[in-house]
């Protein structure tokens, strides 16, 4: 693709344009960044959470009838 062009705007545009593509994939490594620590944090607070609240088992019915 050349990006040599005829009038002043459509240079600008196309600069505007490929900056804004540079913004965009900034921000797509940002979220993918922040998405693995979410998701990291995540699996560390279940894990504590079944450390420090474990399950509790299911209480049986007991008679206290002979």
């Amino acid at each position: 693709m050349s990006n040599t062009y005829s009038c002043k705007d459509c240079q600008q545009v196309f600069e505007r344009v490929k900056q804004q593509e540079k913004t965009i994939a900034q921000l797509v490594e940002i979220i993918g960044a922040l998405n693995g620590r979410i998701t990291d944090v995540n699996q560390r607070q279940m894990k504590l959470e079944r450390v420090l609240v474990p399950e509790q088992l299911p209480r049986t019915a007991t008679s206290t009838f002979s």
